[in-house]
């Protein structure tokens, strides 16, 4: 039985993963701002409103996907705004976020981790990368889609246009963005775990002063909360009555009868009369866990804990010094033992994959793997913990590397990754410098974990009932299956040719397995409407959970003799 007592809590601000920014480019071979490894051979299909930029033959699929999902998706929002498009909109995409980093399309900070996507409003084009999730990738595909709708129905379409015409009109960004996020997503466990931290700790913002990440999550919650309201039909009044006032107040005076900081006040009593039950009914993370991390006063964001075999140290993410680097801490005390990786000084981490769990010790606590990005692409990196000595181990084949896990036997790493379309857990062996894929299918495969005897390795897939590796490709339509937005839980024998299915939970969804010596699996799910901290038992195919927190559980990691476990929650 895992002890509760002993659990360690590290306690983090989370990174969001969309941003849009206003874009300077060129088109067709995007000009030579910023470094580019590769050259393109650049391709495009038609819709009927759009035209979908890919490069190479083996993106033609994720091409197929995007067409489909803007002609989708523009349906609903020619429903939502009462519009329709005036122009084509370019809609360009990479097949990895390494590849979207060296684009010129639009203008890119330095650091470009975290951002999926952006729209340019000098040319009203959508850019975005695949970064191996399909549900995601949908997410942001009509994210964007609303920045382009709202750049062609209110703005003409271009910057010339708004300088020409001398359009004044200019949205706030918890307006737009919120709006964005709200008609892609309508509401979703990650927002309502940011918004209950936010409400229960008391610092939810006015609406006007939501700004920032909470632009994105408070600015969704606005629009879930005139939806769940005032019906849906209302965001479609509010939006014709910008469209004819050119004044967002007005517009909403107009709409709702309700100055902006009346109505502030009733969105903010909504959410408290929503979370504040709660409190009494799930555990404080303090009365489950101890805090080894607390964020510096400008903000930081400590992410993929990975705790050692013996449940002494902790390795992280961090970007407490301003950019992210791997450090380790003492697993008792929270003090910096090491910083194992300095991201901003070593040309061999550019980026290290901070959206993911991408941390693993091996199993004698010496090495620490991950997956990091240099000279365009990404590599599996393994650093030696006393030295800080790395190795890197390439895959030209390979668009990215996400999550890394290291076998108990020490033999091989396991990981997920895709090549163009294709998002695979795949395995590598350290002795033979074997290669593996072992899902090789369009089903988004992510999260590996091993089974104690290095035989097993356990995934999270969206993949449904569809269990023989390379049955489904390009030119299977997995928005058809109803398993296309949630995950479960699977395993996969190395070697075999048939994959196993652990759950089957159409209404939630798991994440995060990890199991420690003695076969115990452990995963987050939120099936209670949180994500939480799970055990499933193999033997009789049981489910009992570990904690029922407030605020959600992000990422896992537990020691190897299943006493400890390491967390990543939101704190302020």
């Amino acid at each position: 039985m895992l002890k509760k007592t002993l659990l360690i809590g590290i306690l983090t601000l989370f990174i969001g993963t969309v941003a849009a920014e206003e874009l300077l480019a060129q088109y067709f071979f995007f000009g030579k701002n910023r470094v580019q490894y590769e050259r393109f051979d650049w391709r495009y299909i038609e819709t009927e409103h759009f035209d979908i930029y890919y490069y190479d033959s083996k993106n033609y699929h994720l091409a197929q996907f995007t067409a489909e999902t803007v002609e989708s998706s523009l349906k609903q929002l020619n429903e939502d705004f009462g519009d329709q498009l005036t122009d084509r909109i370019p809609v360009i995409i990479y097949d990895s976020h390494s590849d979207f980093s060296q684009t010129n399309v639009v203008r890119l900070p330095v650091d470009a981790q975290g951002i999926g996507g952006v729209t340019d409003k000098f040319k009203n084009r959508m850019t975005q990368p695949f970064m191996g999730d399909y549900a995601d990738f949908r997410r942001t595909i009509q994210h964007e889609l609303v920045h382009a709708y709202i750049n062609d129905v209110y703005y003409g379409g271009s910057v010339q246009s708004i300088v020409q015409n001398n359009i004044q009109l200019v949205f706030p960004l918890w307006f737009e963005e919120g709006l964005a996020e709200y008609l892609a997503l309508g509401w979703d466990t990650q927002t309502d775990m940011y918004m209950r931290d936010a409400v229960l700790n008391n610092y939810l913002p006015p609406i006007p002063q939501l700004r920032g990440f909470f632009a994105y999550r408070g600015g969704q919650a606005f629009w879930y909360y005139i939806a769940d309201q005032y019906g849906r039909p209302k965001i479609t009044e509010i939006l014709q009555r910008i469209k004819s006032t050119r004044n967002i107040r007005q517009s909403l005076v107009q709409s709702l009868g309700l100055e902006i900081d009346e109505l502030s006040e009733r969105w903010h009593e909504y959410w408290r009369q929503r979370y504040f039950p709660e409190v009494a009914e799930r555990q404080s993370l303090s009365s489950v866990a101890t805090q080894i991390t607390t964020r510096a006063r400008s903000g930081s964001y400590n992410t993929s804990p990975a705790i050692s075999p013996r449940g002494d140290k902790i390795a992280m993410i961090s970007n407490r010094r301003g950019v992210f680097d791997v450090i380790v801490v003492d697993a008792n005390t929270g003090e910096r033992l090491k910083t194992v990786i300095s991201g901003a000084d070593n040309p061999m981490f550019e980026e290290l994959n901070i959206l993911n769990p991408n941390l693993s010790w091996s199993p004698d606590g010496s090495q620490i793997a991950l997956s990091s990005k240099s000279q365009g692409s990404y590599n599996l990196a393994i650093v030696d913990y006393e030295s800080g000595r790395s190795s890197t181990i390439r895959f030209p084949d390979l668009d990215a590397i996400n999550s890394v896990a290291w076998s108990p036997d020490g033999q091989k790493i396991a990981f997920d990754g895709n090549i163009g379309p294709y998002q695979d857990i795949f395995v590598y062996n350290l002795e033979t410098s074997e290669f593996k894929n072992l899902t090789n299918d369009v089903f988004t495969d992510k999260e590996p974990a091993w089974g104690p005897n290095s035989d097993f390795v356990y995934f999270v897939s969206n993949r449904g009932g569809v269990l023989r590796p390379g049955q489904a490709l390009a030119g299977y339509s997995i928005m058809q299956d109803d398993s296309f937005y949630e995950t479960d839980l699977y395993r996969v024998r190395v070697g075999n040719s048939r994959i196993e299915r652990l759950t089957n939970t159409p209404t939630w969804s798991e994440t995060q397995p990890t199991l420690t010596r003695d076969g115990r699996l452990l995963f987050v799910s939120d099936q209670n409407g949180i994500p939480n901290i799970y055990e499933y038992d193999l033997s009789s195919r049981t489910v009992h959970p570990i904690t029922d927190l407030q605020s959600g559980v992000m990422q896992i990691s537990v020691s190897a003799d299943g006493t400890r476990l390491a967390f990543n929650s939101l704190n302020r």
